[in-house]
Order: structure tokens, then sequence, then C-alpha cells
């Protein structure tokens, strides 16, 4: 009996010690859980924190409020937009959004755009943008041609006032000579664009050569000794009368050709150095140009690429000169992660309708 009774009490003693050490388990079971789900729920905090705040994509809109039927078709926009419960953003915002950044965008965010910096937009756009409570980006040109035809005096105004902010668009909106190909002569009348092109004799006979867009492409200067032959041949064969004769060009190419097969052609591209003082001003003087007639310590830090065209050697440039981003003309939305300096836009004219918009919106 004694022998029994003390087995049963190492029994009763071993029972108890199974039973702590299973209720210890299960605490610590309980335990290892409620850290498990603690570090999951820190991690996932961590995760919603770098996730953007929005799922769709930010369109951003492109319009010249210098469009003939603008007034119209941009009011049209401007009701069915506020309709459709979307609102402006800024350029800043956008930024934020592509880098990722924890940021906080209404359900419907459009960023709306306008090109070239003409008067339209302080006398158009500004003041319906303020009646739709809606802001914009104007990107304006500083070189003294585009100033005397659309001022600077607004520019203050609306940037100070938070509804049209000033940003840049280059200086001179140009375009240069690129080689020695010479593609037609002056005649009096005037190529599409070829106001733009720098170093243009807008005298009859004067060569004109193969041309691009200057912020992406390197100088050529002709040799002005062919120049010089073409208006001199042009002047001693009747002057504006030359043109009415047949085969004017066919001559004309032929003198270009005849100056060439007898003299070394002195015909040169831009030095390294001459490029990127000419970018200078296109990208750094133009904004600080923009820059100090505000004032109040304005700073441009936005770029619409003339003609929506660029390269990477521009991207580069424009982040030597702090500008946070650049806007196209390509086609799409803008995603968190896509390129800052590659801003996708829509360019909207004015023959295009609510539901041309509503397309382009993918709103249904």
């Amino acid at each position: 009996m004694i022998g029994d009774g003390h087995a049963r009490a190492e029994i009763a003693a071993l029972t108890k010690g199974i039973i702590e050490m299973m209720r210890f388990r299960k605490y610590w079971i309980l335990l290892c859980l409620v850290g498990m789900l603690c570090l999951g729920a820190k991690g996932a905090a961590a995760i919603s924190q770098s996730e953007p705040s929005l799922s769709e994509p930010v369109f951003v809109l492109l319009y010249h409020p210098d469009e003939e039927n603008f007034v119209s078709a941009f009011r049209d926009h401007l009701v069915w937009l506020k309709e459709k419960g979307y609102q402006t953003i800024s350029p800043e915002a956008l930024v934020d959004y592509l880098e990722g950044k924890e940021i906080s965008l209404p359900a419907k965010p459009i960023l709306l755009t306008f090109d070239d910096g003409t008067i339209e937009n302080y006398e158009i756009a500004y003041p319906m943008l303020k009646e739709f409570g809606y802001t914009g980006i104007s990107f304006v040109l500083t070189s003294p041609f585009f100033i005397d035809l659309s001022k600077k005096c607004w520019w203050r105004e609306v940037d100070r006032s938070g509804i049209l902010d000033i940003e840049n668009h280059s200086h001179s909106h140009g375009q240069i000579w690129t080689g020695p190909q010479i593609s037609d002569f002056f005649s009096g009348e005037y190529p599409d664009d070829f106001y733009l092109v720098k170093g243009v004799d807008w005298v009859l006979g004067a060569p004109l050569y193969e041309y691009d867009y200057e912020l992406i492409s390197r100088r050529y200067f002709p040799d002005r000794r062919i120049t010089r032959r073409c208006v001199k041949y042009v002047a001693q064969n009747g002057g504006e009368d030359f043109f009415k004769r047949e085969g004017w060009r066919e001559e004309l190419f032929q003198v270009a050709e005849d100056f060439r097969s007898h003299h070394q052609e002195r015909g040169s591209y831009e030095t390294k150095g001459q490029m990127n003082l000419r970018f200078r001003i296109e990208l750094y003087r133009s904004k600080r140009i923009i820059e100090r007639t505000i004032g109040h310590g304005k700073q441009v830090e936005f770029f619409a690429y003339p003609w929506g065209v660029y390269d990477e050697e521009l991207i580069d440039q424009l982040k030597g000169y702090d500008y946070r981003g650049a806007f196209t003309t390509n086609e799409g939305g803008n995603y968190p992660g896509d390129d800052p300096f590659k801003i996708n836009r829509f360019v909207i004219t004015s023959e295009m309708t609510v539901e041309d918009l509503a397309a382009i919106l993918r709103v249904d």
C-alpha cells in the first residue's frame, strides 16, 4: 500500500508537471502567434506606406488657347470634367506620386497644361480656370520675339494667384541648321516653322539647309560664301522676277554646286562648349527670366519639351539645372515608377468633343 501510494504520488506529480508544461507550451505558442501577427502587421504597414495612394493612372491634358474655337471647346470640357468629379492637381503632387511618395490625391486627379505662353493663356484660360475652381500650368517662352507678341506682365498675377503656374517651355522654341545639305532657297515665301530656325538669311536666293529641333541637335554653320553667291546670282537675274522662271530651283542648286566644286567649303559644326552655352540659354537663362519676373521666391522646376522632342542628354541637362520633371507629348497615363522627366500628355484640340475626352480618360 505504501508502495502503491508512493507510485500514485509520483504519477500525480508527473501528471501535474505535464499539465504545467502543456499550459506553458500553449501560452508560448500563443505568444509566438501574437508576435508573428504583430510583425506581419508591421510589415504590412511598411508596404502600405510605400505603395501609392492610387491604382489608376494620372492623366495630363495639353491645350493651346490660341486655337480657333478654343473658348467653346474648353468650356465644354471644363463643364464635363466638373460634372464627372475631376479635380486638378499640381505638378509637384504628380511628381511625388510618380516617385512613390506617400501623398493624398483626389479620387479623380487631372493636370491641365497650356503650351507656348500666348496672351490667350491670360485672357481666356486663366479666367475660365478661376470660374470652375481649377488650376493649370502655362509653359511660357522667354525670347524677346515671343515676349513682344504675348507679353510677360501677366505672369506674376496668374502665378501668385495659385491658379495658373508659370513654368518653362525654353527660351526660343528654336530649330537649327544641322548639316550642309541644301533643301531649298528663300523665294520670298516663308515655309512653315522656318521663322524659328536660327541663322536663316531672309534674302532672296539664300540657301535653306537641312534643319532639326535645336535641343536634340548639334548646330551647323553654313559657308557664308555660298549664300552670297546665290543671292548675287538672283539679284543679277531679275530679283523677284527670277522666281517666276521655270526651273529656278535647279538653277540655284547648280550655282551652289559649281561653287562647291571649285572651293573648299568652310561650313562647320559647333563645339561642345558652344552647344552647352546654347543649352544654358534655352534651359537656364529662360528659367531665371521667369523667376525674376514673378519674384516672391518663385522657383521654376518643370519643363515642357518644344514639339515634345527630347533625348537623354537633354534630360541630363535639365537635371543639372535643378528641374524636377518634364512633360512630353507622348500619349498615355502616368503611373508610380514612371520617369518624371517623361511625363505623358494628351494633346487636346478644339475639334475634340467631350466624347473624345471621355474616351481618352477611359470614362464610360
